[in-house]
């Protein structure tokens, strides 16, 4: 049986990359928090895979995100002046995060980090709701 369809010349080194990423686990695709410098050359192959994410792609994204935080923010709603007091002079590569969580759309991005600052409105308006509570098991 022959195989159709539509097919790309994929390079070697890509091809070993795609080997290996069969191989990795979780914990091998660079930290989760804090501050990441500079992602493991597999992962970007996994963005690039799962996310068709580009160099191209990702700085539109961002643009994208940034004019929609101003636009959003400018319309009045109270949400959107906190996601822009919140991550308006962010670096980039934490708006990367929110896109990549959504696949790089960047509306639901938007509603993403929306939903993070009212999480973060209401930690500080309620704070005993969200305090470790510690059970005492000895007695």
């Amino acid at each position: 049986m022959a195989a159709t369809g539509t097919f790309r010349m994929v390079s070697e080194e890509e091809q070993a990359m795609r080997s290996k990423l069969a191989h990795l686990t979780v914990k091998d695709h660079g930290p989760v928090f804090g501050p990441c410098h500079k992602l493991p050359g597999h992962t970007l192959q996994k963005a690039k895979d799962e996310l068709h994410e580009t160099t191209e792609r990702r700085a539109s994204s961002l643009k994208d995100l940034r004019a929609m935080i101003k636009e959003r923010a400018s319309e009045g709603d109270d949400l959107a002046k906190l996601v822009q007091d919140r991550f308006g002079d962010k670096p980039d590569s934490l708006l990367v995060r929110f896109l990549r969580a959504r696949k790089f759309d960047v509306t639901r991005a938007h509603e993403l980090m929306k939903g993070e600052g009212k999480r973060q409105r209401i930690s500080c308006l309620h704070p005993f709701i969200f305090t470790l509570v510690i059970i005492d098991r000895s007695g």
